[in-house]
This record gives C-alpha cells, structure tokens and sequence, in this order.
C-alpha cells in the first residue's frame, strides 16, 4: 500500500460574527492568529500538505491576498455550505487523509497533531473518525479532527440539512453505528479540558495574547509548556479568564 497523502485543511474567513477579522488580528511578535497557525503547522512531521480552505466572498479577499503572497497553498468555496468547501479543498489537492484545524484555535500543538495522525495511520483500519474535542481530557482549543477522504465524500454527497453542510463533522458523529468514532485522550494523569482557548470573542483574544506577553508562553511551546503556564495561571488572579 502506498503511502497516503496527509493533509491539515485550516478553516478560516474575514467574516466571524463576534469578532471579524480576526484570523489577521495580531497574535504574538508581529504574527498574525492564522500566520502563527500556519507556521506552528509547519513543524509537523506526519503532514505532507497545508491547506487553507476559504471563501469565495469579497470580504476574504484580502485573506486570499495575504495567502498568495506568502505562498500558502489555499482554496475557495462557498461561504455558507462548509462541507462542500471542505470536500472540493481535499480533492483538489488530492488528500487521502484530512486533519481539520480552525482558525479560532491558534494554541494547537504540533506534537499533539502528529501522535494524533500516528495513532490514526496505525489503526487505519479500525477508525473513521478521530478527535480530542469531544470527550476527551484535552483543553478546549486544541482541536483536531482526522477522517478520511471517502467519508468526507459520502458526507459531502448525502448531508442535507443546513446544519450538517455548516459543520464539517455533524453528519459522522450523527451516524456513530456506520462509522467508527474513536476520542484522542493525553496521557498525563489530569483533566484540562476546563482550560478554553479557542478566540471568539474580543475577550477570548485578550487573554490568548496575555499567555504570549505576560505569561511566558514560548513561540515554538510544546503541550508541557502550555499546561504548566495555564496551571500557573490559575493559581493566580487570571484564573476566570482561561477556565470555560
């Protein structure tokens, strides 16, 4: 068997409802939330290809612009309907296996996405679909979702309602008796999925940037480094800002 092609599709646009723009608001060190997401990306070692999947609408055309002049491999489909988005990003730059990562989601782990894709090519033949956001022991943020490129297709074909062309993930995780479900858990002993890290609003992008300034939080941080600065953080008087 050939090796698969391994690809990270980012979601990502202008329009956020609560905070637009967002995805090119400054991060850390001059670098922007979906720049630092593209450069931490690029330290992983099981993914051959990094895509940005965005819309076709006048609003991300300075997204696009920015994409295009930093040489990012990236595609544009509708606005509303995700999934379509999704599956035509994917087959157009032939993925077999898709690692889906947003853009609200910048503290993404490099390391944490490579055991992830390890762990799914050695049971390829018993999962369909695997994830850390749901029930699993991983702060809220570090989402990452692997599937295939064939039950993205069937998805694609068959989802009718709104919801399931809008969310990526709905029409597996709604059909757990055809396709085989499996969660992602840490195996360092504790539960931090109190911890939310994901930007969607002005807050939420207030306090990320505060683990950057004034928390300490290297570039390059690996998954310890992040949870010994967030139970440092709790400890003190930030500790409402990063418990969901």
């Amino acid at each position: 068997m050939s090796k698969p092609c391994i690809g990270v599709i980012v979601q990502a646009r202008m329009g956020s409802t609560r905070l637009p723009g967002k995805v090119l608001m400054d991060l850390t060190n001059g670098c922007g939330i979906l720049g630092y997401i593209l450069k931490r990306l690029s330290e992983c070692c099981m993914v051959d290809k990094i895509i940005v999947a965005t819309s076709e609408n006048s609003k991300d055309d300075t997204l696009s612009q920015y994409l295009e002049n930093n040489n990012y491999l990236y595609f544009r489909g509708s606005e509303s309907d995700c999934l379509d988005r999704y599956y035509n990003a994917a087959k157009n730059f032939s993925l077999d296996i898709v690692v889906r990562i947003t853009a609200d989601c910048p503290l993404i782990v490099p390391g944490v996405i490579d055991e992830m894709v390890r762990y799914y090519i050695d049971n390829l033949h018993f999962i369909d679909y695997l994830s850390n956001r749901q029930y699993t022991n991983f702060p809220e943020g570090l989402d990452t979702e692997i599937f295939n490129s064939q039950i993205l297709e069937e998805a694609a074909k068959n989802a009718t309602s709104i919801d399931e062309r809008e969310h990526i993930n709905y029409f597996f995780l709604r059909r757990d008796d055809k396709y085989r479900i499996r969660y992602f858990n840490h195996n360092m002993g504790h539960d931090y999925s109190r911890f939310k890290l994901s930007i969607d609003t002005k807050e939420d992008y207030l306090r990320i940037s505060k683990l950057f300034n004034c928390g300490g939080l290297p570039f390059n941080f690996n998954f310890i480094d992040l949870i010994n600065i967030l139970t440092n953080f709790e400890h003190e008087s930030e500790k409402k800002c990063y418990v969901a």
